[in-house]
């Protein structure tokens, strides 16, 4: 047998393994034992609050009328889906036409391809921190340097962010683009303020750079009126933004979106096609579907209100059980990240999954720097039921491990 190490790649020596997946890995391991784990470490949506008897009828009705809908479409995506997520986008996010719009697996898929047309090892991004976890992986990767600006409740930290490039010196021109999930940040939870998207553009503006959008949760903002976006308030074409139906339709069904100046659009359709020819065809026929019946509207009302409840349920238990947890209360989303004093969260995490059957998701690979003592907990995809008995659980532990952390 060939040593494979020396046909390796240089590239391929900057690829780690998702922490997401070693997790789903050891519930199923523990799941295989018969304990039934309860889990906030999942993305996921409520599968119960989703249209799935509807998807269901509709699914059958096209792969018995629509034969084309088992095979490739343009790799652009289908011309009629993308008619209608160009008129669905405009009305919750920003006016952007059907050409202008690129369908891809899933907005994982899209922030990656963009990432591969834009960075050269040794570039700078700048992104919050903490951030999305398989994001930072996709830009490192690449040989991506990562500088995170901080968070607080109002999103990143605009002052600390221009004291960091005013600092960066020559390597300034290093800087390919911030990237930013200005509303209901994964893993944080947290919205970023008007005044501070204002002034991240200005920046941006000040600064020649570009701004990556990733627009995920955004129709999961509790809120009567979500904070306008930042490619809808972009006047000078700096901001590329990123988005998917994952989160209202089913994650299951891969379908994203990103929207890109012309004469980078050429570019990532050229990739696109070596990488991912089209997003799965029957999820487009499908979304096409969805989107045109407006079934989204029932399915975002049902979401929100589903899970602003659970949320509710999860913040009043972490204030009555674990006092000493710190925390920015989300305005929707998914997620939630806990500060807890005088623990690692690595560890932490791995014995309350081993000892309590409670999966969380240690939150430190999702910071550039610190974020040691974090966790993050998913409100949207347990019942009510279970996040009551999963922060029991975990409240009783952190109790016993924090009193054998002091002896």
């Amino acid at each position: 047998m060939p040593g494979y190490s020396r046909f390796l790649s240089e590239r391929a020596s900057l690829i780690q393994p998702s922490p997401l997946s070693s997790i789903i890995s050891k519930i199923n391991e523990i799941a295989k034992k018969g304990i039934k784990v309860i889990s906030f470490a999942a993305g996921d949506p409520d599968p119960n609050v989703l249209p799935r008897e509807e998807l269901s009828k509709i699914s059958q009705e096209i792969l018995h009328d629509i034969p084309s809908s088992v095979l490739y479409t343009p790799s652009i995506g289908l011309e009629e889906l993308r008619e209608e997520l160009s008129k669905f986008i405009s009305r919750y996010d920003f006016t952007v036409s059907s050409d202008e719009l690129i369908l891809t697996g899933g907005s994982t898929v899209a922030i990656d391809l963009l990432a591969r047309i834009l960075v050269d090892s040794g570039d700078i991004v700048i992104l919050e921190n903490p951030s999305y976890i398989n994001t930072l992986l996709a830009f490192r990767q690449l040989g991506a340097d990562l500088i995170g600006v901080n968070i607080d409740e109002n999103g990143m930290n605009v002052e600390e962010l221009e004291k960091t490039l005013k600092n960066l010196g020559e390597k300034l021109n290093r800087v390919k683009f911030i990237y930013t999930i200005p509303t209901c940040q994964n893993p944080a939870g947290v919205t970023m303020s008007l005044e501070r998207r204002k002034n991240l553009l200005e920046i941006a503006t000040k600064y020649d750079l570009l701004i990556l959008e990733d627009t995920a949760y955004n129709y999961l903002y509790f809120g009567e009126h979500t904070l306008p976006t930042l490619k809808s308030m972009d006047k000078e074409g700096r901001v590329i933004a990123t988005g998917t139906l994952s989160k209202i339709m089913g994650t299951g069904f891969r379908i994203g979106w990103l929207a890109a100046p012309n004469d980078l659009r050429k570019l990532i359709i050229a990739e696109k096609q070596q990488i991912e020819f089209c997003p799965p065809t029957i999820s487009q026929y499908l979304a096409i579907e969805f989107l045109k019946r407006r079934i989204y509207e029932r399915s975002i009302e049902k979401a929100k209100r589903v899970y602003q409840e659970k949320l509710r349920v999860m913040l009043g238990l972490l204030k009555d059980r674990i006092s000493e947890a710190r925390f920015i209360e989300p305005k929707g989303g998914m997620f939630i990240m806990l500060e807890l004093p005088n623990i690692d969260g690595e560890k932490f995490s791995n014995d309350l999954l081993e000892n309590k059957a409670v999966a969380t998701i240690p939150a430190k690979k999702f910071h550039v720097q610190g974020g040691e003592n974090r966790i993050r907990l998913n409100f949207s995809r347990p019942s009510i039921q279970e996040i009551e008995e999963g922060i029991m659980r975990f409240a009783e532990y952190y109790r016993n491990y924090e009193k054998r952390d002091g002896e």
